[in-house]
């Protein structure tokens, strides 16, 4: 006789179940049958429902393990190894959550690869989404745990925010890992949210009619296939002149000879080593910054490497017998799908070698190019997890009843082209959130969006500074926090890779809104503002805090991103002056107190700014505790 009792794929081995609280075993059996359920000295019965489904529920536990759990209906008995109980954390949203530690390893490979944490793990949920009738349970997905392989695998913040609330709190801690990449708010509210909200009442019907989806990947997949394949064709090739030249590489396409250029290309370089100069066995990595779209890098006529979209970091590895003394030529065929192609600035583009990886061919200058296939643009995909509902009922309905300790988010980055209406939308899908799980105290903490700008390092771009704003006053909910990371941006790469700062600070804002720690968590806000002749006095919150200037250098080299030191005599950087014809002047303020920074205005001004763009990297106004000024804006209208 086959196996009749069936679980969630959640209830498996190496779980964490939520401790001081009762828990929920469930699962389908045949009609009738007496499940039991015993670890340790426990036990707990109930009789299988009509439909087969039964529930056992766990009284409170504290935290440890590990446990065996036995279930048996009398014909058939499961086994779950090892399971523990601690604090669990749902992790939320966008690719910003999602990035695992595989694409963060270059910056914490020393501690990645020491680390073996037995009592933090992971539970990643299949990344499904579903129209019309809600999921009822998860069939696929296992727990994990920081160790190994499998630590790669675990989202970066979630990891380290979570070793962080280990580290203090000496208990097992869970994740359950939701994120997906690009995902609007809609993506995880339920259809009545969305349709109270007034948003995709059209959308949710198409995607209720099963065929709309599948027809419109089948055809758009093909489509997708056959353009690749065209633009990397060289059957047929165009040899005129026109159709070759000179490019430099670091740069964007636009205000070149290929500005919208979509199709394939190749690009070509010659560099030479020398025999004493030879790498040694396995000891070569080629760094390629980021391009767009998507690549093929050969060297000597060898494939190293190939990604498939312009996100992630290009760094390959390259197989020995590859690189030889004398000339060497290294080959990148780029497809451009859509919008502006090109190389990514700020990028690393060099070829490093050596024992230690320590010695070094910059790849960056002049390079030849020849057009492969001039194409129409690639038309977009249609993403349906992107669709309203689709995430909320394919990946978090079916885990309701696993009983968590508070959520981590980071997301925003799809909402940017409507920040008007995020405070609404967020707000609202909390609240749903904790109606769905029955916590109406539900721990929410939340990512202020990292700075970016879209590789431009110099940009007035406010979009992404209005959203944040809009995730400020969503801070205002009971029981949410909001962590700050503008200041870990990298203004040439939408995946910061500072994860472990985001995590850090996300655990103490759990120490503080959950835990009830003392620690040094809150960021500096505005509390007053003063206007004066020719000048405006800021006051910053809370009392008793001491700001300091920060020296913030662009590091390109190193480690993306942005290098502090502490400079006391560095004045303020960060603040705009915001003229009466709408424009945006730089400003340094000066720090006249502990909490109080002034700023000098001119008649023209009519409001004053502090880390309101895309990507406010100068922005350096810190607490003693490194914890950046929350951006604000401020028209005069609004001082009293």
């Amino acid at each position: 006789m086959g196996k009749v009792m069936r679980l969630s794929s959640l209830i498996s081995d190496e779980m964490i179940l939520q401790r001081d609280v009762e828990n929920s075993i469930w699962g389908y059996g045949e009609k009738g049958r007496t499940v039991e359920l015993s670890f340790e000295n426990f036990q707990v019965k109930t009789i299988c429902a009509d439909d087969g489904y039964f529930e056992l529920m766990i009284p409170e536990m504290p935290a440890g393990g590990p446990w065996e759990f036995r279930m048996t209906d009398g014909e058939e008995e499961l086994v779950i190894h090892d399971v523990l109980f601690g604090d669990v954390f749902l992790l939320g949203w966008q690719s910003n959550m999602e990035l695992p530690i595989e694409r963060v390893m270059d910056r914490y490979a020393d501690e990645i690869l020491h680390t073996s944490e037995d009592e933090i793990r992971m539970f990643e949920v299949p990344k499904e989404y579903v129209f019309g009738e809600k999921r009822q349970e998860l069939e696929k997905g296992c727990w994990i745990k920081a160790k190994g392989e499998e630590l790669q695998l675990f989202s970066a913040v979630g990891y380290f925010a979570a070793k962080e609330i280990h580290d203090r709190e000496r208990i097992p801690v869970g994740l359950l890992q939701t994120a997906v990449g690009g995902t609007p708010v809609k993506s995880w509210c339920s259809e009545e949210t969305v349709t109270a909200l007034g948003y995709d009442a059209v959308e949710i019907q198409e995607c209720r009619q099963k065929e709309y989806p599948e027809a419109t990947i089948k055809a758009e997949e093909e489509r997708e296939l056959w353009w690749r394949k065209e633009a990397l064709k060289e059957s047929g090739m165009d040899y005129a002149a026109d159709n070759k030249g000179s490019f430099c590489i670091p740069g964007f396409f636009e205000n070149t000879v290929l500005d919208q250029f979509y199709g394939g290309l190749r690009f070509t370089k010659t560099f030479v080593l020398d025999e004493k100069d030879k790498p040694e066995k396995g000891k070569a990595i080629l760094y390629f910054g980021a391009m767009i779209d998507a690549d093929k890098i050969l060297i000597n006529g060898t494939l190293i490497g190939e990604t498939e979209y312009q996100y992630p970091p290009r760094i390959y590895r390259i197989p020995e017998g590859i690189l030889h003394a004398g000339e060497n030529i290294i080959e990148v065929k780029l497809m451009v799908f859509r919008q502006e192609g090109g190389f990514v600035p700020g990028k690393v583009y060099e070829l490093c070698y050596g024992s230690n990886l320590e010695k070094k061919v910059s790849l960056s200058g002049d390079w030849n190019y020849e057009i492969i296939h001039r194409m129409e643009s690639l038309p977009q995909m249609t993403f349906f997890q992107f669709k309203a509902c689709g995430l909320y009922q394919g990946m978090l309905y079916p885990i309701r009843r696993w009983k968590i300790k508070g959520c981590f988010f980071y997301q925003g980055e799809s909402n940017t082209g409507r920040p008007e209406t995020y405070e609404e939308e967020f707000s609202t899908m909390i609240e749903e959130w904790r109606t769905l799980w029955q916590m109406p105290d539900m721990p929410f903490i939340f990512v202020q969006l990292a700075g970016f700008s879209d590789g431009k390092l110099h940009t007035d771009g406010i979009q992404w500074a209005r959203l944040r704003e809009a995730q400020r006053k969503t801070a205002g909910l009971p029981y949410a926090m909001m962590v700050q990371a503008y200041d870990l941006g990298e203004y040439n790469d939408l995946h910061p890779t500072d994860k472990k700062t985001v995590g850090v600070r996300a655990a103490l804002a759990a120490e503080t809104l959950i835990y009830g720690r003392n620690v040094s968590y809150r960021n500096p806000e505005l509390a007053a503002a003063i206007r004066n002749t020719g000048s405006i006095k800021f006051v910053f919150e809370p009392s008793g805090i001491v700001l300091h200037t920060e020296k913030r250098t662009l590091d390109l080299k190193e480690v993306p991103g942005v290098s502090l030191r502490q400079d006391k005599n560095e004045p303020v950087r960060g603040f705009d002056i915001i003229c009466k014809d709408g424009s945006r002047k730089a400003a340094e303020g000066k720090l006249t107190g502990e909490n109080t920074v002034e700023v000098s205005i001119t008649e023209d001004t009519v409001g004053v700014s502090y880390a309101w763009n895309d990507c406010p990297w100068e922005a350096n106004l810190y607490s003693d505790e490194e914890l950046p000024v929350v951006p604000f804006q401020i028209i005069f209208q609004e001082i009293s």
